[in-house]
């Protein structure tokens, strides 16, 4: 173990303690503290796609990135423009939800176990810490693995990204030991059993991949002969390098990826399924202050930033009949 001085190190710190204040504000017993919380979250959005058209894309890793392992790797630019927008879109709807939020003068009393309808506080703490981290790591990491050998600033990135991923790693087992310690909410007793089965099902693949991605993405640099960042430590591979390897980068970089977006999307369609078809109402409800009312904002949302892009759609095709005349002209 040694010490560094890198920029990386106070990045990944800033992108941690950035979460927790997210998700405790987000919680909190004040609902203008909540409204701030929402604020936050939508300015972490626009932070990101703000890092991604202001750095990525001047950045030329995009247009000459690091060679291709597999044809997979060619679909890494695309991905992260997906991203990009998902996070400009996301920070919008967060912001409108802010504004709605502000109607609530609701108090939010939480206790610090779970209760038997809903998650306490030290559960959405650590259930929305870990959930932002997650999102983090995902355009950290195709980012990170695109970028040059021989480029300056490549470390830098992979110490956010491992430092991100351990933390990452140790909440998760934090969650599993006061899920233990805390028993969880019941599902509603309407749930069907094959339903209620499946979403156990869920929650536990959920968790098996959130640290089966720390641990392969470890093994995977370590048996390449790289070392491991925390914050301001790094620590030297624990075993000899070897084509192993690549084995546990097949897992890192492509298995267990698309797993998890799978077992995501999944968790979320689950959710909304259990509230709007089942008629649940605690199945939202029991990780957030009011399902009802994000019902509403959800709808309102949805409308007001359908206009919005339409608005900006209208103003990018006129600027491109504009410069499709150019080009004829000249």
């Amino acid at each position: 173990m040694s010490y560094i001085e890198n920029t990386g190190s106070w990045v990944a710190a800033s992108i941690v303690l950035s979460s927790i204040l997210i998700s405790w504000t987000m919680n909190y017993t004040n609902p203008r503290i909540r409204v701030f919380g929402t604020c936050l979250a939508a300015l972490g959005c626009f932070a990101v796609s703000y890092w991604f058209f202001s750095f990525v894309l001047g950045s030329g890793i995009l247009e000459n990135p690091k060679p291709n392992q597999t044809p997979m790797d060619s679909a890494k630019p695309l991905l992260l423009w997906v991203q990009a927008l998902i996070s400009l879109f996301s920070g919008i709807f967060l912001l409108v939800i802010a504004r709605k939020q502000n109607e609530n003068n609701k108090t939010l009393d939480l206790r610090i176990k779970n209760e038997p309808d809903r998650y306490g506080i030290i559960s959405r703490l650590l259930h929305w810490t870990i959930a932002i981290l997650f999102i983090s790591l995902i355009p950290l990491g195709i980012f990170a693995s695109m970028i040059p050998e021989d480029t300056p600033f490549r470390l830098s990135y992979y110490v956010v990204h491992k430092t991100i991923g351990v933390t990452l790693f140790i909440l998760v087992l934090i969650r599993i030991v006061w899920n233990i310690l805390s028993k969880r909410p019941e599902l509603d007793s309407s749930l069907k059993v094959r339903d209620a089965k499946l979403a156990h099902r869920a929650h536990l693949t959920l968790y098996f991949t959130m640290l089966a991605l720390p641990i392969t993405g470890f093994m995977m640099t370590s048996y390449h002969g790289y070392g491991t960042y925390f914050y301001f430590w790094e620590f030297s591979p624990p075993v000899e390098e070897s084509d192993v390897y690549i084995v546990w980068g097949l897992f890192h970089k492509y298995l267990l990826p698309y797993l998890i977006y799978v077992v995501l999307g999944a968790h979320i369609l689950g959710a909304l399924k259990h509230h709007f078809i089942d008629d649940d109402k605690n199945a939202i409800k029991r990780m957030v202050s009011s399902a009802k009312s994000i019902i509403f904002e959800i709808s309102g949302c949805l409308f007001e930033i359908s206009s919005c892009l339409l608005r900006y759609l209208v103003v990018y095709l006129r600027y491109l009949v504009v410069y499709l005349r150019y080009l004829v002209v000249y």
